[in-house]
């Protein structure tokens, strides 16, 4: 499972990523949890992110291998 700064940037190197609200995170989060869903790109404010806690679109691992080939290549 990714954590809380992964799916920040995941949404940030997502095409697909829609943040349509997803009715369910925000039903289901706190009120500081929920500030900060709002305040940044996430994952778990797309419309894509299921309540079990993954893509519909199964893009979270793709998109992790990426960003980890891409700092590889930069070390």
């Amino acid at each position: 499972m990714a954590s809380k700064e992964q799916l920040r940037k995941i949404a940030l190197y997502c095409n697909e990523y829609d943040p349509s609200r997803n009715n369910l995170a925000s039903s289901t989060l706190t009120s500081s949890a929920r500030a900060y869903e709002d305040k940044y790109e996430n994952c778990l404010n797309c419309i894509h992110y299921t309540k079990e806690g993954k893509c519909d679109l199964n893009l979270i691992d793709p998109i992790l291998s990426s960003m980890a080939m891409e700092l590889n290549l930069k070390s």
